[in-house]
């Protein structure tokens, strides 16, 4: 459905433009624009039906920013990717909203300092890794690694400065959760994960078919 829409509003758009050969780049950022936006509504919908918004928020952004600066595995199908965005923010989300924050006051300092080397780390190793720009260069892997290790410094020092000001536990810890999350994800043995889950999924909906 969604790339019919976005073929026809192309089709529609490409009228007023010279560049009729380009209406398939125009397709494509459509596509992109329209099915990342139903992503977003429906699952901050979910997360304002559970009451837990604000941290489904900013974990959400924390996730963003570093999917975007250090790739990671795409799933085969829109569906899927849907369904395991919902499972992970509103996961998250719920998991922090049920701890006992008093609890971790002194263990979040030393996992933000976790959190930091593991992504330092995991760019080093990983990033960018499998990235939405699909044509790089040494160059520009070189500069997206960079930026990602600004991002991650910056990204620390302001939890490091929420945790002493004591901002709200639970969002300290989303946006952590988040960020773990998302450089677990460029490991190998992630994308393993995630492709034996695909396949499992994919031998149970030919075998649904044959029967």
């Amino acid at each position: 459905m969604i790339a019919t829409i976005s073929q026809k509003l192309a089709n529609y758009l490409i009228h007023y433009t010279e560049q009729k050969s380009e209406v398939d780049y125009l397709r494509y950022g459509l596509e992109i624009i329209i099915s990342g936006f139903i992503k977003v509504m429906l699952l901050f919908l979910v997360a304002l039906f559970l009451g837990v918004t604000a941290s489904t928020l900013i974990a959400f952004t924390t996730f963003a920013l570093f999917r975007i600066l250090t790739g990671g595995y795409h799933y085969s199908t829109y569906f899927r990717c849907l369904i395991a965005g919902l499972f992970l923010f509103i996961g998250i989300s719920i998991s922090i909203s049920i701890l006992e924050p008093s609890t971790l006051q002194h263990t979040t300092s030393y996992l933000l300092f976790f959190s930091l080397i593991v992504g330092l780390i995991m760019t080093y190793k990983y990033a960018p890794s499998n990235h939405f720009y699909r044509i790089t260069t040494d160059i520009l892997n070189k500069k997206l690694r960079i930026i990602a290790y600004i991002a991650i410094v910056i990204w620390y020092v302001i939890l490091q400065l929420l945790l002493v000001s004591q901002y709200p536990m639970p969002y300290i810890l989303a946006s952590i959760f988040a960020f773990l999350f998302q450089f677990s994800s460029l490991h190998p043995y992630s994308y393993r994960f995630v492709h034996m889950v695909e396949e499992m999924i994919d031998r149970r909906k030919t075998s649904e078919k044959s029967t």
